[in-house]
């Protein structure tokens, strides 16, 4: 199959659908070392012989664990901390205790930071009996006293954490961090003595059109002029609101401009992407001129990501899993800006959408330190997101920050600076700088936190729901999903301990004991859209990437099934749509698709009133259905390739893939998927298509054959992609990518190639041999008698002395 390098990608359309549950670092321990429950997928394994702390918090020391479990030894001093102002501590000693206590039974870290803990409550006296030496070391720190039940609120330690930072930020030659983060942190103190800490930042900061510039600092601009009314500074929040709208592509942005390739993140980098988000809907509040277009494509392509997953990579459908890198957390806070703008506010969707985001940080948060570049960063918007929600889930709330308290210990510096302990190339003061967010969020004194409009905010009535139909709205709600007979799970109490994902996908994956059939309906009606997710599969048998597909135990469950498929809630039947998909794509049970499920897929379809984001689900399992029932139903299914969102234009793709070579319906199925195609600017529309519809078209009539051929010919030769973005951004390369896409399409279909050369060469008269990997790539017998006439002498002439001989060992 001759899909272009660009094109490919180990993401099918329905992996959208897929359990995607990391637990490669959270299995289960079987020595004796921990005696309590483990919270968190990271915790040091007594199974290796070296486990890194990287800080031992204010302390000023790096710390290795190593064998015999755990014994500690000194990794590094910092300099000037408390640690190296004793002098006699150094790297390679071994710590035999401290202030007496020898880590056991609990995860390391947390017990470390509870000897921080006492030490600051009390004299801040830590006393290092190291191996060899006859008197313990004394290591002082300030005394700072006890975390109060409501900190970081009316808490004289949190306070003081606080202040230290703010005071380290604030010293003349400061660096403010990351993209502004530490002026951002300034401003959420709500003391007005750090704002000229923070005007020095904003008047000296540059302009940039990178997405990470205008996500992390844009927004920090913005509470800024909000916050002083500072005229002086609008002309650059103009500035950088035209550089995000010339950057814009297909409503998102890749992380440090241009487009990349379409396989990283098919042109997008959400963990930047999202920010930007924030920042227009900010700059609109204070009063510049955001083009609309930008503005309202952008909240709309964010905003269905809300509830419905996790805040994918790219240009995608969300993913399912517990593993999100944060990316949920700063989508919340985009949310938050709606809902701050919007004059609704608290009644709008957007807050609706803020709270469901949020609180993504509550299960996710097992798998801290999970994710692309060591998952620090998803560590800096985790935190500072639950405190969107501090007041609406008080006990979640109070749960998550005192389980983790023990990273905020220990990711403090002892010069008054966070880091992000473990946190890969984000454990560094310039991204630690936005982790004291966490302290600050539930003060409430930023836009974003939930300030009330000043004097200098420009209020604007954003669309009541930005996308998708009214049943749609049912994702972004944190009530659970009523049952049947009208009553709804109190969800108030879930804890930590026993509802996070990791101890959650442990009971309920167990090999020694599965769920009921009450427990599982329980989860399916969950207000976590994964954690239904998982529920449906297990109605299935499946226990979704954790012991394995349809592990020991798993078994069909086929009047749950029955009753989730009917179900009055999008989100149930949404859930067990896209189990039901996956199934059937990896492992396909004979009599799971039956006609009647089939023609539920089918009535959803046909409902207008049914969720769109149900209806995708509903595509993807049509397109595993047998020829003989999608047939009649071709021309409905053709108009989802006109649909105005995305999902459902691929997975009408998805759904046609039976059909597309039938002979009662390939002349209006290839005509309206070439036109789709021919008019397609989004790899994520049509990225692995390819190889489904081809195959299907290699076996058929050769009239199907011709037809398509004649169809990828004009496909190829009139297609409209654009050379530049709205914005004006050069974006020619994904204009030859899709032309490439299109080429190896024609290629693989029986006479393609003689096409291909034709059109190629007409269009690129200055090569002599176009997409010549197609041609090198094919058998022989895929050559018609004009192309092998052409083509030989190219090849033996051109392309041999090239490649072959300018590579041959000498």
């Amino acid at each position: 199959m001759n899909t272009p390098l660009f094109f490919k990608s180990t993401l099918a359309l329905t992996v959208a659908f897929t359990g995607i549950i990391n637990l490669s670092n959270a299995e289960e321990l079987t020595d004796s070392y921990y005696k309590n429950q483990k919270l968190f997928s990271t915790r040091p394994s007594e199974k290796k012989s070296l486990n890194v702390i990287t800080r031992f918090g204010p302390v000023g020391m790096g710390l290795d664990l190593i064998k015999p479990t755990f014994t500690i030894q000194i990794r590094n001093i910092e300099e000037g901390s408390p640690a190296a102002l004793t002098g006699k501590l150094k790297k390679g000693q071994i710590i035999e205790s401290i202030n007496g206590e020898k880590l056991a039974d609990i995860d390391p870290r947390m017990q470390l930071a509870q000897i921080i803990g006492k030490a600051e409550a009390s004299d801040g006296i830590l006393k290092f009996d190291i191996k060899g030496e006859n008197e313990p070391v004394i290591v002082k720190l300030p005394v700072l006293g006890t975390y109060s039940k409501t900190w970081p609120l009316d808490c004289p330690k949190s306070e003081k954490i606080i202040h230290h930072f703010a005071e380290y930020l604030s010293k003349p030659d400061a660096d403010m961090g990351q993209f502004g983060m530490g002026a951002l942190f300034l401003l959420s103190t709500g003391d007005d003595k750090y704002l000229p800490a923070v005007k020095k930042w904003a008047y000296s900061v540059g302009d940039s059109g990178y997405a990470w510039a205008l996500g992390y600092g844009g927004p920090t601009l913005c509470e800024y002029y909000l916050r002083t009314g500072d005229q002086e500074i609008l002309p650059k929040i103009q500035k950088w609101v035209d550089l995000a709208v010339e950057g814009q592509y297909l409503d998102g942005w890749a992380g440090r401009g241009g487009v990349p390739s379409v396989t990283y993140g098919k042109g997008h980098l959400n963990a930047a992407s999202t920010g930007v988000v924030t920042f227009l809907l900010l700059a609109k509040e204070c009063g510049v001129d955001v083009p609309e277009n930008s503005l309202q494509g952008a909240l709309r392509h964010h905003f269905r990501y809300a509830g419905r997953g996790g805040n994918p990579y790219g240009d995608d459908r969300p993913e399912v899993g517990f593993v999100d890198n944060g990316k949920n957390g700063i989508l919340a806070f985009t949310m938050a800006a709606a809902a701050a703008l919007d004059p609704e506010g608290e009644k709008s969707i957007y807050a609706a959408a803020r709270d469901v985001c949020a609180m993504q940080s509550f299960y996710t948060t097992s798998f801290m330190l999970h994710g692309h570049t060591g998952g620090g960063i998803g560590e800096l918007w985790r935190s500072p997101a639950m405190g969107l929600i501090k007041d609406k889930y008080p006990n979640q709330y109070r749960d998550f920050m005192d389980s983790r308290k023990w990273h905020y210990e220990l990711s403090r510096r002892w010069d008054g600076s966070f880091g992000i302990l473990g946190g890969a190339g984000y454990d560094k003061i310039n991204w630690g700088t936005g982790y004291g967010l966490a302290y600050t969020v539930p003060r409430k004194t930023l836009r974003l936190t939930g300030a009330k409009p000043t004097k200098f905010s420009k209020q604007f009535k954003l669309p009541k729901s930005p996308w998708g139909r009214e049943a749609d709205d049912a994702f972004v709600t944190l009530d659970a999903v009523p049952f049947e007979e009208g009553k709804q799970q109190d969800l108030s109490s879930e804890t930590l301990a026993k509802d996070s994902s990791m101890q959650f996908i442990r009971w309920f994956h167990s090999a020694k004991k599965q769920p009921s059939d009450a427990e599982i309906w329980k989860y399916l009606h969950h207000r976590s859209h994964n954690i239904r997710y998982i529920a449906a599969s297990k109605i299935l048998g499946i226990n979704s990437g954790y012991i394995g597909w349809r592990a020991a135990g798993g078994e069909l469950r086929p009047e749950l099934f029955a009753k989730a498929l009917r179900s009055d809630s999008p989100r149930v039947r949404r859930a067990m749509f896209a189990a039901l998909s996956e199934t059937l794509r990896k492992e396909n049970p004979e009599g799971l698709l039956t006609k009647e499920v089939f023609d539920l897929m089918i009535e959803s379809l046909k409902n207008s009133e049914e969720s769109w984001y149900v209806k995708d689900a509903a595509l993807s399992v049509i397109g595993l259905a047998e020829a003989d029932w999608v047939a009649p139903h071709a021309d409905m299914l053709i108009s989802f390739l006109k649909h105005e969102e995305a999902w459902l234009r691929s997975g009408a793709l998805y759904a046609l893939t039976p059909i597309v070579a039938d002979p009662r319906t390939y002349k209006k199925v290839i005509p309206a998927v070439g036109e789709l195609i021919r008019t397609n600017q989004r790899s994520s529309v049509t990225l692995g298509m390819q190889a489904p519809l081809i195959t299907k078209i290699n076996a058929a009539e050769p009239e199907v054959q011709k037809l398509a051929k004649s169809v990828l010919k004009e496909t190829f030769t009139d297609y409209a992609g654009k050379k530049s973005a709205p914005g004006g951004q050069d974006i020619s390369s994904t204009l030859d990518a899709h032309l490439e896409y299109i080429a190896g399409s024609l290629a693989d279909v029986p006479g393609g190639l003689d096409v291909l050369y034709i059109i190629a060469r007409d269009r690129y008269p200055d090569e002599i041999l176009p997409y010549k990997e197609f041609f090198l790539n094919a058998a022989p017998e895929q050559f018609g008698p004009e192309l092998k006439k052409a083509i030989t002498p190219i090849i033996k002439n051109e392309l041999i002395p090239a490649y072959v001989g300018k590579n041959r060992r000498k």
